[in-house]
């Protein structure tokens, strides 16, 4: 599918840019002339963004997890042991 019909600029290259690294619309118009003639698909390139609708390059993000809860978390009766263990968790876009 073309999404920049003035530079015949595909979905196939804006997402090649991404995976590249391109992680700004001014990156993608530098690289691949998108949205440098009459703009309309601005708006549609930037979608392929990292965290964009259309992205495919995860957003990742650094979350702090407790390695051991407090007592006050834990369940009177619960086993101490079950909440010590890492949890790894991923953000997905």
């Amino acid at each position: 599918m073309y999404i920049c019909v003035c530079n015949a600029i595909t979905e196939r290259q804006v997402r090649a840019s991404v995976d590249g690294g391109a992680t700004t619309l001014s990156d993608l118009q530098f690289e691949l002339g998108v949205a440098t003639c009459c703009g309309c698909c601005a708006a549609t390139a930037a979608e392929y963004l990292p965290g964009g609708r259309c992205s495919s390059v995860c957003d990742v993000r650094s979350i702090a997890v407790p390695v051991n809860a407090p007592p006050a978390m834990v369940e009177s009766g619960a086993s101490a042991a079950n909440s010590s263990f890492p949890i790894p968790l991923v953000a997905i876009a």
